[in-house]
């Protein structure tokens, strides 16, 4: 399933790995009270709505910088690094906003090679 911006590819994983991506997006917007900005096709294809994606992404930071609750972190821990570098590779750039959400971003580096 390849996720895309107009004709630029964000990430290209698996079929398998690209809809449980959108499942745990679509739970975790749920959490964050935003739209994913995410609409799969028939195909293998997820077209991405780049602002709509950001705004969950930063909503989603936001839940997650907010918790102290060490299950919820962990949960939503996944889908927030793949967003996060999905939203990078879209040319937005994001920064922690708080001391919390530093862990993320470093480790963001690491998990986006292997996506």
């Amino acid at each position: 399933m390849k996720f895309e911006v107009a004709d630029h590819t964000l990430w290209d994983p698996s079929l398998r790995i690209g809809k449980r991506y959108v499942s745990f997006a679509e739970r975790a917007a749920d959490l964050a009270h935003r739209p994913t900005g995410l609409t799969p096709s028939d195909g293998d294809t997820c077209a991405v709505d780049s602002q709509k994606f950001r705004q969950f992404v930063e909503a989603l930071l936001e839940c997650y910088a907010s918790t102290r609750h060490p299950v919820q972190c962990s949960l939503m821990r996944g889908a927030l690094l793949a967003s996060l570098v999905m939203l990078q590779r879209g040319g937005v750039e994001s920064s922690p906003k708080s001391e919390r959400s530093t862990s993320i971003f470093e480790e963001m580096e690491i998990f986006a090679g292997s996506m």
